[in-house]
């Protein structure tokens, strides 16, 4: 670099600090600012821009504006993205994890306020402390496993890595555990109709074993799981226990509620579609259980070629992952995350409830009463204060708010829809400066589909 360019950003002689030489980017700092925050706010409600849709927007935007670029075949090249995402190191191309409508409809604020409200009233109605908040859920382990990452010669088409077969019987695991690190010995399901001793070799101290059609829970294992924890816990009605769950159709028959009523174990159900954010053992303990698991699986292929893994030898090596992954900080931090213990009904943000948005709708009740308003929330006129920020993103949700009302296979529905979205923006009086860059952006988004 001359010495003559540093010397001039030193003395600060430079117009565009930051720019060296001729060339600077297409659309200026301020648009690829906006339409950075743009990409992340639509990944927040599920509709992550792939790098070819945030190419085309890129081309639109400067069709839009008039701006001169180089950009041809209707979307930016790749030296462009390439240098967007080195100017804008907050933004990361990421694989999503699927994640059904039903999950992310049903994580809503309105379920997720019942619950918590629910929950409070159980902790204070039992002076309950971490060792009596328990959490049971079920999880399934297969003979053939998911193989890990290997090293393999750059330009390889193909990589492949020795499994037990095609596909392998499964076998469910019933855990437990506190918010004190407490684990209860699992329960192991095999799909078969007799159970022996030899399925539970080498699986944890106490572990118990039963056996179904398919491999599954039932309503009747689900109650001598029951008596199991009842034998290891020891709940009664003087000292009541909380038992967190998930609405599986198993964990309702007459006999566990009534089971549970009689020992003092306080049933409590999850929100339909929320374990994934509400349940500390989905959080923090069955994902790195799996990775340990399938690590072992790969540990006894390497010691035992030629053989595949049978039913026999997955206790065992389910018990040496589980000795891996039981532990305190694992379950302590599964609770903490979920807002369980310590108490927290403010453990999610506005953000993690965006994409439920479309049925964010409170519960008709007679017997609602309206929220208390902090009187610093209000302005000279008596109105709740609005933000520029708010703005943006109700405009942003807009579409997944009353979306579902609209007739989808009408354009010109949805062309009103675009253009309610582009005049709440054009009229609002809480706006900043990178409002009209936010506008600019959704119009040349729809421009070439209305």
């Amino acid at each position: 670099m001359p010495r003559k360019t540093i010397t001039h950003h030193l003395e600060g002689r430079v117009q565009k600090p930051g720019r060296l030489g001729r060339y600077s980017p297409v659309l200026g700092k301020a648009f690829e600012d906006a339409l950075a925050e743009h990409a992340v706010n639509v990944q927040r409600i599920l509709f992550g821009l792939t790098t070819a849709d945030i190419r085309k927007l890129a081309f639109e935007l400067a069709e839009a504006k008039k701006l001169r670029h180089p950009f041809r075949d209707q979307k930016a090249g790749r030296s462009w993205l390439q240098g967007f995402m080195r100017r804008h190191p907050q933004l990361s191309i990421r694989s999503p994890e699927p994640t059904s409508v039903a999950r992310a409809v049903g994580f809503n604020k309105p379920s997720v306020d019942k619950f918590f409200s629910l929950y409070k009233e159980e902790l204070t109605k039992n002076s309950c402390t971490a060792e009596k908040v328990w959490n049971v859920d079920e999880t399934g382990l297969t003979a053939v496993h998911v193989p890990g990452r290997v090293i393999a010669s750059r330009g390889d088409k193909q990589v492949g890595k020795i499994t037990s077969g095609e596909k392998g019987q499964t076998m469910t695991v019933v855990g437990a555990v506190n918010a004190a690190g407490r684990y209860v010995p699992p329960m192991l399901i095999f799909k078969r109709k007799h159970m022996t001793p030899l399925l539970l070799k080498g699986s944890p101290a106490g572990t118990i074993g039963a056996v179904s059609d398919n491999g599954w829970i039932t309503g009747e294992l689900f109650v001598k799981w029951l008596h199991h924890f009842i034998a290891h816990v020891k709940p009664n009605n003087e000292h009541k226990v909380i038992l967190i769950l998930d609405g599986h159709v198993s964990h309702k028959t007459i006999g566990a509620v009534e089971l549970a009523r009689q020992n003092g174990i306080v049933l409590i159900s999850l929100p339909p579609h929320s374990t994934h954010r509400l349940q500390p053992l989905d959080r923090t303990i069955y994902g790195p259980l799996k990775l340990n698991y399938n690590s072992e699986c790969d540990k006894w292929l390497l010691s035992n070629p030629g053989r595949r893994i049978s039913v026999y030898e997955q206790a065992e090596l389910f018990g040496k992952a589980f000795e891996k992954t039981a532990w305190i900080s694992k379950a302590a931090s599964g609770f903490s995350c979920t807002g369980l213990w310590p108490y927290n009904p403010h453990v999610f943000s506005v953000e993690d409830f965006l994409p439920s948005m479309v049925t964010d709708e409170a519960e008709p009740n007679g017997k609602t009463k309206p929220e208390p308003v902090d009187k610093h929330q209000l302005d000279g006129k008596g109105h709740i204060k609005q933000t520029a920020a708010a703005m943006l993103t109700f405009v942003y949700t807009l579409p997944f708010i009353i979306g579902c009302k609209l007739p989808f296979a009408d354009s010109n529905w949805i062309n009103a829809l675009r253009l309610f979205q582009i005049i709440l923006f054009a009229t609002s009086s809480y706006c900043t400066s990178d409002t009209a860059i936010s506008l600019c952006i959704i119009i040349a988004e729809y421009l070439h589909n209305f």
